[in-house]
């Protein structure tokens, strides 16, 4: 393998009762609504769903009456697609019809039940049978429940996934932080995410800290609302990007699911994050994963792409004042340590490519940060991250893809690649004294990567009102061995 730089343009661093799936347990519509009250800048209170619908202006396309935010694709598999629809302020019945469609062209249509979804609650409809590597367009009709006319609300395309080897492209983004009283990041998302979209990839990797818990730095959830809140503004800084383009979520150390937290607060976020943001299950690829859908693997094209969670398997305390955790006590747990050991060596893909907030250990710029996990490949040999580094080199990953330090950096170690990705959204650009890097880049933007049989192409993007598909500050090529 060997590595070409392409361009440098960028600077230097220094400076959620819910029915369907993933219900929230016993909150009422009527209570999750009186207590969805949050604090806006400035200390004015403002109901989290007018502050939501306040946020759509930041979207590409205007959100229907009947939708609280646009719809989310996710679980693209060669057969089906699973499309994750929230309704708005009021009890609805919707359907969706679908069809295969190249160009202008379209076969006839296929049209799934109907669905009822009461307000503010995310429900799930899959679309099946599909073809893979196909383009599709589906059409989102909606009315309320007690009658009335059907009237379309949605219509967009996607891709499912492909098979064997092809060349497509896709986006990684991590750290929009997402919190109630920070709207500035929505902001940065959404022009972030208007960028990919722009790009039209296959998909996009979401790395962590989506969101942010906003009660203590890094701690639980407070209260069993917090998620679906949280979740809602973070779909809509998404804006229209998931309505066309399946999201893969990696968890990070802010959504409230660390392995130190309470296992209450713990399961409302995760009920949360499953229920509005549904990642794939144990069943939804061949590559399997966890019943939490917090790890898993999919191959696309000839692309092996394995999400992990470095944050919710590691139980000693990581807070970032905190004493008590170490730089090299981080851990993946026994049950996803095999199983990442087991898809690595049964893989024939030219490309494997790993996912994860940070690494598995720290070696950054002083002690505390070490602690905290930063440093990306310069902790590639620290605790058990020099196991996962080994599996790595034995196993021919290229490139692993962590977020985390909110800078782009690419360190290459053993002729595997740990590229940080930037930050999309999250305000905190961190130096030289606090990651160790020697050269990154800090502006707002997102990881790029094309895929061809011959080489990777990794470009980091940062969005341009001029030039809708963003600006390349830092490319380099991974090239086939």
């Amino acid at each position: 393998m060997s590595i070409c730089l392409l361009h440098s343009g960028g600077s230097t661093g220094h400076k959620r009762r819910y029915r369907d799936t993933g219900q929230m347990g016993n909150i009422s519509r009527r209570k999750f609504i009186k207590n969805a009250t949050i604090l806006a800048a400035g200390g004015t209170a403002i109901p989290v769903f007018s502050f939501a619908k306040k946020l759509s202006a930041f979207s590409a396309g205007k959100t229907s009456s009947f939708l609280l935010i646009p719809p989310f694709l996710g679980r693209s598999t060669d057969s089906s697609i699973s499309i994750n629809i929230v309704a708005g302020e009021q009890d609805v019945t919707s359907f969706i019809r679908f069809r295969r469609y190249e160009g202008s062209a379209g076969t006839g249509w296929q049209q799934t039940e109907q669905k009822s979804i009461d307000a503010f609650s995310p429900a799930e409809v899959t679309l099946a049978p599909l073809t893979a590597g196909t383009f599709y367009q589906y059409q989102l009709f909606a009315r309320e429940r007690t009658g009335g006319q059907f009237q379309m609300v949605k219509e967009k395309t996607f891709r499912t996934r492909r098979s064997g080897p092809c060349s497509f492209s896709f986006a990684v983004i991590s750290d929009s932080h997402i919190t109630p009283s920070n709207r500035e990041r929505l902001g940065v998302l959404s022009q972030i995410s208007g960028s990919v979209l722009s790009r039209k990839p296959d998909f996009t990797f979401m790395l962590g800290d989506n969101i942010q818990t906003f009660a203590s730095h890094g701690g639980p959830m407070k209260e069993e609302w917090d998620g679906p809140m949280l979740y809602s503004l973070l779909r809509s800084g998404l804006a229209e990007l998931p309505s066309s383009v399946p999201i893969f979520a990696v968890i990070g150390n802010w959504e409230g699911e660390n392995g130190w937290h309470p296992a209450r607060e713990r399961g409302w976020a995760r009920k949360a994050r499953m229920a509005w943001i549904p990642n794939p299950g144990p069943h939804t690829y061949p590559e399997g994963g966890s019943e939490d859908e917090d790890f898993y693997g999919f191959t696309w094209g000839d692309v092996l792409c394995l999400a992990l969670n470095v944050t919710g398997y590691t139980r000693s305390d990581h807070t970032i004042l905190s004493a008590v955790g170490k730089a090299d006590d981080w851990s993946l747990g026994e049950r996803q340590s095999e199983w990442l050991y087991e898809q690595l060596s049964r893989s024939r893909a030219k490309w494997k490519l790993l996912f994860i907030h940070h690494p598995v250990g720290g070696n950054a710029g002083d002690d505390v940060n070490s602690r905290y996990g930063r440093g990306g490949g310069r902790a590639a040999k620290t605790g058990e991250q020099a196991l996962v580094h080994s599996w790595m080199k034995e196993f021919g990953v290229q490139a692993l893809f962590y977020g985390h330090d909110h800078v782009f950096t690419d360190i290459p170690v053993d002729g595997v690649h740990y590229v940080c990705v930037g930050s999309a959204g999250a305000p905190w650009k961190f130096p030289e004294s606090v990651t160790g890097y020697k050269r990154y880049w800090t502006p707002s933007g997102y990881t790029w990567v094309d895929v061809s049989e011959k080489k990777l192409t990794i470009s980091f993007i940062s969005p341009d009102r001029l030039e809708p598909e963003g600006k390349v500050l830092h490319a380099f090529e991974i090239r086939a061995k």
